[in-house]
């Protein structure tokens, strides 16, 4: 049973099919894909480290093929980082995922919320899902997290971690914007300057002058990653506030970049989100943590190794502002198997940004495309464990390897 649709929940429900279990996908949402598709956050961070090699393949990299495939997948940089990643067209990707979880037999069901689950003597026996039609109770052998916000262990009773909410990594509602001419201003100066001058002549404060302005494929139309939040996302009422503060800020942004920057004068707000992109909420308490010095040192763990991550530090505390730190040589470094195992439920695996991280490698292995990774190792750790093999380091790997994963 997989609980999230997102990429480390499609990783792990096809990760598992193919490794001959019988798999379940729930997910909340009526399309799969999580942030890249609920929250209008089109860009797949992850797949490269900024030596620009590829880092993340198996399920994943499948995904990016069949992008290729369709003549959609298209690669950017940021100048000032480095960092490559994959901007995305939200329809095609919706198709791309239902197809890459339908090839590999998985069953899922859409509009599913899990709401309750019940554990025995540190296993997890079954989770109670909410649809249409009431509530179920469905038996499981093994579990994975991919929830993000860590819904499934919150329910188990499984230990996680959560930071004070001002101490967690910020919340950014994108938007996407419409009649932005080819040629038309996206440099961070840009923004910078137009936001500058529509505080000083409006009489009004955008807080943000920071941020990532880019052109999608297909569309055409401008992804703008903004209107950060701080807040704390398992408060109903505070993530209520800053979805709707985040809607005036697109807005806003809207009229500054009309009036102040070049090319935008015939702009307007195709639509924001649906939902904020959020970076934080729980983190599983794992039998390992994956930390900031693994990260920077580039470390490597040959045989305990079940993904690997090529992102640095993008640390985003600060609203509006993203310090970004190097990993060693601009490589990559191993994140190992016990970060994605919880360490008081035998069966329970969580992945994405629910890996067991302390606060700076968190900052780096919560992206997208490193989600892919570790989502597929949790779902072939729970397959080969469904079927007997439990907590097999070897076999885990060795089956992640048939699949195509880079370890």
């Amino acid at each position: 049973m997989v609980v999230g649709g997102g990429s480390a929940g499609v990783a792990a429900a096809v990760g598992a099919a193919r490794a001959g279990c019988r798999t379940r996908l729930i997910e909340k949402y009526a399309f799969l894909g999580g942030a890249a598709t609920a929250s209008s956050v089109s860009i797949y961070c992850g797949f490269f480290d900024q030596n620009r090699r590829r880092v993340v393949d198996g399920v994943g990299g499948s995904v990016l093929r069949r992008l290729q495939e369709r003549g959609v997948y298209r690669e950017g940089s940021f100048s000032w980082s480095g960092n490559t990643f994959v901007l995305l067209d939200t329809e095609t990707t919706k198709t791309v995922l239902d197809e890459e979880t339908h090839a590999a037999g998985v069953d899922i069901r859409l509009h599913s919320t899990v709401v309750g689950a019940s554990r025995e003597r540190g296993w997890l026996r079954e989770i109670e899902v909410s649809d249409a039609a009431g509530r179920h109770r469905v038996a499981a052998r093994a579990f994975v997290d991919a929830s993000g916000d860590g819904a499934l262990c919150a329910l188990a009773g499984a230990g996680v971690r959560v930071a004070p909410a001002g101490e967690r990594q910020t919340s950014t509602l994108a938007s996407r914007y419409g009649g932005v001419v080819p040629g038309a201003d996206l440099s961070r100066e840009g923004v910078r300057v137009a936001v500058n001058a529509y505080n000083r002549h409006s009489g009004r404060s955008l807080p943000h002058t920071q941020g990532v302005l880019a052109r999608l494929p297909v569309t055409g139309e401008v992804l703008a990653l903004l209107a950060d939040e701080h807040v704390d996302t398992l408060d109903a009422a505070a993530l209520t506030g800053a979805e709707i503060n985040g809607r005036r800020k697109a807005r806003a942004y809207l009229d500054a970049f009309r009036a102040y920057l070049s090319g935008w004068e015939n702009a307007y707000l195709l639509c924001t989100g649906p939902q904020l992109g959020i970076r934080e909420a729980r983190r599983l308490r794992a039998r390992e943590e994956v930390r900031g010095a693994d990260v920077l040192a580039a470390r490597k763990r040959p045989d305990e190794s079940i993904a690997r991550c090529g992102w640095p530090v993008e640390d985003r505390r600060v609203p509006g502002v993203a310090r970004y730190v190097p990993i060693e040589g601009k490589g990559w470094y191993d994140i190992p198997y016990g970060a994605i195992c919880s360490d008081d439920l035998d069966n329970l695996w969580a992945a994405g940004r629910l890996t067991g991280s302390d606060d700076d490698a968190f900052a780096s292995l919560r992206v997208m495309g490193t989600a892919f990774a570790t989502g597929h190792a949790a779902g072939v750790a729970a397959a080969l464990y469904a079927r007997g093999a439990k907590h097999d380091r070897a076999l885990i790997r060795a089956e992640l390897l048939r699949q195509g994963a880079l370890l």
